[in-house]
C-alpha cells in the first residue's frame, strides 16, 4: 500500500525579482527597479493606500485579496520622488480556502542601500547578478512552495485588474533566485498512535536522551500538557543531530507533536482534536543557514524522509487508509504521489555508542571513582561538597573523577550530575543488576561492546546473550531442559526504564531463529531472572 501523503503546513521564503538574460536570451526591456514603482504607482495614486478584493476566483479557489503599505527602514535614492525620508514597503496579504493564507511583503532593492539611519547596509542583492530588483518577503501558510511563486502573479494581476489598470505580467512571472528559512511538513494522526511518540520512553524521549550527549549536537525537549496531554510536544536539534537520525540529512529544525492553542474546544469528531506530528526545516538551528530556492524539491524531500521514518521507528503505520491518520482542510491523509526512502532507526545504534561510552571511561575506575558514580546513579545529581561527603571523599577526589570521567559525569556551576539521564539510567540499571558493583557491571558492557565489534564472526544468540548479560546451559542428559539465566533486571511495565519481558524473549527466540536453531528446543527452556524486583525460575511459556 502507497505511503500516506504529507502537506506543508508553515514556510518562510525571500523571493527576488529583476530582468535577467544573457546573449542567448532576449532581454525583456525594463528596469529592475520597475515593478516596485509599478505598484507604489497602483496602491498610492489607484487605491489611496488601500484595497481589498474579496471572493475572486483562480483555479476554482475563491480568495480574498489585500493590498496596503508601510515604511521600510531605507532611505531613498536622490533621484527617487517619494514624500518620505523612507522608502515605502507593500504588503499583498491572500487568504484561499479553509487557513490556506500568504503574505507578501514587497521591499526595493539596489546598490548602495542606507538605513533609514544613514547607514550603509547589505542585502541579498550585493550578491547576485542582477544588482537591483524586488525582494519579497513571503510567509505562507498550508500552501506549497510552488503556489507560492506561482499565485503571486495571480494575485497581483487581480488587484491591478480591479482599478483596470494594465501591469506587465512578466514583472512577477519568476523569481531569478531566492531563499527558504524555514518550512514544516506535516501529517494528523489519532491521539491513540500519538502516544508512541510522546509517551514515557516514546520515540521523541527516547530520540532526546540518546542524542543528548552525541558530540556536536545541541538540542532541547520541551512539553506543554498543561491545558491537555499532548498539547505540545517538541525536539529541537541541529544539522549534526539530524545527520546522526539519518545519514546524509543536513536540514536543523524541530519535531513537534502538538494541538491546537485551545484543544478543550473540539470533541473526538472533529479533526483538531487529533495532533498533528511535524518535521521543521528552521534556518537558524541549521549549520549552512538558509536554502536556496533552487533546492526547495529537497528540501521537501528530507523532510518527508525524516517524518515517514520516524513514525516508522515509532512502529506507527506509514500507509495510508486504516485509522491511524485523520484527514482536515489541507491535509488529506490519502496515498502520496511518490513514496521516500524509509531509514532504519538510529537508537539502537545511539544505544550502542552509549554502552562504548560506559565501557571505555568506567573501566579503570578507582575505587573512589566507583563510589561517586553508584551515588550519582541513585539520585541523579547532587552538589559537588554533597557528592563528597557521601563518598567519603575530599573535594580534589570528586575533581579527579570528573576530569577521568569526562563525557560521563559532569559539573554544572557545582552541581555534579551525568551528562545526559540515558546514561543515568543505563548505569543504574547495570549496577543494580550487578549488585552495585560497577567493574561487574563494565565487564558486561564490554563484553556487549566487544561482541558488537566481532558480531560478523559470532552467532545473532551469542549476541543475544551478551546484550542482556545472559547465559544458555545446555541439557547434559536426556529428559533435561536448557536454563537460560538473564542478568539484566527485567519489567512487565510498558513506561519502566527496564527492558520489557515480552521484548527481550521475543529477542531471544529471534536470534536463535537467525542461527537456524530449532525454535522447539528453546521452547522448553527454564528462564532465571528478575522482573519488578522479584527474582523467578520459570518455563519461558510462562513468562512470555
Amino acid at each position: 500500500m502507497a505511503q500516506v501523503e504529507r502537506a506543508t503546513h508553515e514556510a518562510e521564503a525571500w523571493l527576488y525579482y529583476a530582468p535577467t538574460g544573457d546573449e542567448s536570451e532576449e532581454y525583456v526591456d525594463y528596469d529592475g527597479l520597475d515593478p516596485y514603482w509599478a505598484l507604489s504607482d497602483l496602491l498610492i495614486n489607484e487605491f489611496d493606500g488601500y484595497q481589498e478584493i474579496t471572493d475572486i476566483e483562480i483555479d476554482g479557489e475563491l480568495w480574498d485579496i489585500r493590498m496596503n503599505y508601510s515604511k521600510s527602514g531605507f532611505q531613498p535614492r536622490p533621484e527617487d520622488s517619494v514624500a518620505s525620508d523612507r522608502l515605502y514597503e507593500f504588503d499583498i496579504n491572500a487568504r484561499g480556502r479553509g487557513e490556506r493564507k500568504c503574505s507578501y511583503n514587497v521591499s526595493p532593492r539596489f546598490p548602495g542601500m542606507r538605513k533609514s539611519v544613514g547607514e550603509r547596509t547589505t542585502t541579498a542583492f550585493d550578491h547576485t547578478d542582477p544588482d537591483e530588483g524586488v525582494s519579497i518577503h513571503c510567509q505562507p501558510s498550508n500552501m506549497e512552495l510552488n503556489d507560492v511563486a506561482d499565485l503571486l502573479p495571480r494575485f497581483i494581476f487581480e488587484l491591478a485588474n480591479s482599478a483596470d489598470v494594465g501591469l506587465y505580467h512578466g514583472y512577477f512571472s519568476e523569481p531569478f533566485d531566492g531563499r527558504i528559512t524555514a518550512l514544516e511538513r506535516y501529517v494528523r494522526l489519532t491521539r491513540t498512535m500519538n502516544e508512541k511518540l510522546i509517551g514515557t520512553g516514546g520515540l521523541l524521549d527516547r530520540l532526546s536522551m540518546l542524542l543528548s550527549d552525541t558530540k556536536g549536537t545541541a538540542g532541547m525537549y520541551k512539553w506543554d500538557n498543561e491545558r491537555e496531554r499532548g498539547h505540545h510536544h517538541v525536539f529541537r536539534h541541529g544539522s549534526t543531530s539530524a545527520s546522526e537520525m539519518v545519514s546524509g540529512h543536513r536540514l536543523g529544525g524541530q519535531i513537534k507533536s502538538y494541538l491546537p492553542e485551545h484543544p478543550e474546544k473540539f470533541e473526538p469528531d472533529d479533526p483538531l482534536f487529533h495532533p498533528k506530528l511535524g518535521v521543521k526545516f528552521v534556518q537558524g538551528r541549521t549549520a549552512s543557514g538558509s536554502v536556496s530556492w533552487e533546492d526547495r524539491d529537497e528540501v521537501v524531500r528530507e523532510l518527508d524522509e525524516r517524518l515517514v521514518s520516524l513514525l516508522s521507528w515509532a512502529e506507527i503505520p506509514t500507509e495510508a487508509g486504516g485509522t491511524t491518520y485523520v484527514a482536515d482542510d489541507h491535509f488529506d491523509a490519502g496515498p502520496a504521489e511518490e513514496s521516500v526512502p524509509i531509514h532504519s532507526d538510529p537508537t539502537p545504534r545511539l544505544e550502542a555508542k552509549q554502552e562504548h561510552l560506559i565501557v571505555t571511561t568506567l573501566r579503570d575506575m578507582t575505587a573512589a571513582d566507583e563510589e561517586i558514580v553508584e551515588n550519582l546513579a541513585a539520585d541523579g545529581g547532587r552538589p559537588t561538597r554533597e557528592v563528597a561527603d557521601a563518598a567519603g571523599v575530599g573535594l580534589s577526589t570528586v575533581y579527579r573523577c570528573l576530569q577521568r570521567l569526562e563525557g560521563v559525569i559532569t559539573s554544572d556551576n557545582g552541581h555534579v550530575r551525568f551528562v545526559s539521564e540515558k546514561l543515568r539510567q543505563e548505569i543504574r540499571a547495570i549496577t543494580e543488576a550487578a549488585e552495585s558493583k560497577i567493574e561487574s557491571a563494565a565487564d558486561r558492557a564490554a563484553q556487549l561492546v566487544d561482541m558488537d565489534v566481532r558480531q560478523s564472526a559470532s552467532s545473532a544468540f551469542d549476541r543475544w546473550l551478551a546484550k542482556y548479560g545472559a547465559e544458555f546451559d545446555a541439557p547434559t542428559s536426556e529428559g533435561d531442559r536448557p536454563t537460560v539465566r538473564i542478568d539484566t533486571v527485567l519489567s512487565k511495565m510498558k513506561y519502566s526504564t527496564n527492558p520489557l519481558v515480552d521484548d527481550v524473549l521475543d529477542e531471544m527466540f529471534q536470534a536463535w531463529a537467525n542461527d537456524g536453531r530449532d525454535p522447539q528446543a528453546l521452547a522448553d527452556a527454564i528462564v532465571e531472572v528478575t522482573v519488578d524486583g522479584s527474582s523467578m525460575r520459570r518455563p519461558v511459556a510462562t513468562l512470555h
